[in-house]
Order: C-alpha cells, then structure tokens, then sequence
C-alpha cells in the first residue's frame, strides 16, 4: 500500500472541535417562539395602559390584548408540540403556493367589504376556503361560513357595540345585508 493510499484511507479526526457557524433549524424555531412569547407579553402590558372597556364599548387596548393573549398561547403550543416531537415534515416545508392563495383571497375579501358589506364578503372568503381550499363537506362549509359571517356580524354589533361594514348595493343593504 502506498502512502496516499494509507493516507487516503485514514480517517480525519481534528484536533478541536470546528465551531458551528449557522443556527441549527431547531434553535432556529426556538428562538422565534421566544420572540412571539416575548412580542405577546410586551403588547399585553401595553394594551392593558390603554384600557381594555370604555362605557360605549371595547376600549382602545381590547383587540390588541385579546390578539396577544392568543399569540403568546399559540406561541407556547408551538414550543410544546416541537419539544415533543409533534411536527409534521409538512411545517418544515413551506407551501408557497398556498400562502399565495391565502393572501390573494385576503386581497379580494378587502376589496369586496365596503361593496358587499362583512356579511356577504366575509360568507364567500370563509365558503372558498372551507368547501374548495379544504375540501370540507357541503354542510360543515355553510354552517362554519354563515356562523363566521352573520354570526361574527351580530356579535360585533350587539355584543361588543361594534359596526362592521353594510353592503352599498341597495338590494343587499335592504335585506338587512
């Protein structure tokens, strides 16, 4: 055997440790669910100075806590469920595709709202996404998009005392639409 064959054939061990230059993807995913937990508790106590409910309704700071009380929640659930080796190969990859729709549809729904009003607006976005995005059954996809719509319409206006937009075509809006 020569020696380039013999050398060849060695195996490389250093002398020390290379330092690991780029983040691993789990430490990656950890440090973002930190940041959310720590974005959520940070709008928390900021919503909380603004007031959460004023005598006419919800105060300044009701939305913003409510969506950060969700965000940290959610946060924390996606560090348990990766701690605990719960994620799917599908939350590594991406799906662009989807992610364009999603934001495409969210466009339109924007587009729609002072035309049709939230109720009819709202009823087409959700029926899209249950019935031919998700592929959901006929009477989950209506049940779900008639709650989300008119449901959703009727808690913010009499529960929380909280106008959503009315259809500007006069048939729609004569229908209480």
């Amino acid at each position: 055997m020569s020696r380039d064959q013999a050398y060849a054939n060695q195996t490389h061990v250093p002398d020390q440790q290379e330092p690991q230059t780029h983040a691993t993807p789990a430490r990656l995913r950890t440090a973002t669910q930190a940041a959310l937990v720590a974005l959520a508790v940070y709008i928390t106590v900021e919503a909380l100075s603004l007031g959460l409910w004023t005598s006419f309704g919800p105060g300044p700071g009701f939305f913003p806590f409510a969506l950060a009380v969700a965000l940290g929640v959610l946060s924390v659930a996606w560090f348990a469920q990766s701690r605990a080796g719960r994620e799917t190969a599908a939350a590594e990859r991406p799906d662009l595709r989807h992610a364009a729709v999603v934001l495409v549809s969210l466009l339109v729904l924007a587009g729609l709202l002072d035309l049709l009003g939230y109720q009819v607006s709202m009823f087409l976005f959700l029926m899209f996404h249950l019935k031919w995005r998700a592929e959901r059954g006929w009477a989950l996809s209506l049940v779900l998009s008639v709650a989300g719509s008119a449901g959703v319409f009727h808690g913010f206006e009499q529960g929380l005392l909280v106008q959503l937009p009315a259809s500007a075509i006069p048939f729609l809006a004569g229908l209480g639409l």
